[in-house]
Formats: C-alpha cells, structure tokens, sequence
C-alpha cells in the first residue's frame, strides 16, 4: 500500500504539472492537450492518491 500511494502520488502530480505546463504554454501534441493532462492528474490525484493516503495512514496507525 505504501509503493501504490507514493507512486501514484507522484505520477498524478507529474501528469498534473504537465498539463500546467502545456495549458500555460498553449502546446498540442496531437489529441494530448493541457486541459486533458490536468484533468487527468487532477482526477488521479482524487481517486486514487487520496484513498491510498487515507487507507495507509489508518492502516499504520
């Protein structure tokens, strides 16, 4: 549990900064768009980031 929250913490802050990057910068790469890499970072980081954070620090407490 302690691998899947660090690992997906850190992608979906990745694919989030991405997608900050790109939406500031008005690139397209082909049909990956800023909009879509937020909110798909965004997304991630709601659904499963944050469960995994809760669940880990029930589960060590």
């Amino acid at each position: 549990m302690k691998k899947l929250t660090y690992v997906s913490g850190t992608l979906a802050s990745i694919v989030t900064l991405l997608g900050i990057l790109l939406r500031i910068l008005h690139w397209e790469f082909g049909p990956i768009t800023g909009g879509l890499l937020l909110a798909l970072g965004i997304s991630s980081l709601a659904l499963i980031f944050i469960p995994s954070f809760a669940k880990y620090n029930y589960d060590r407490t």
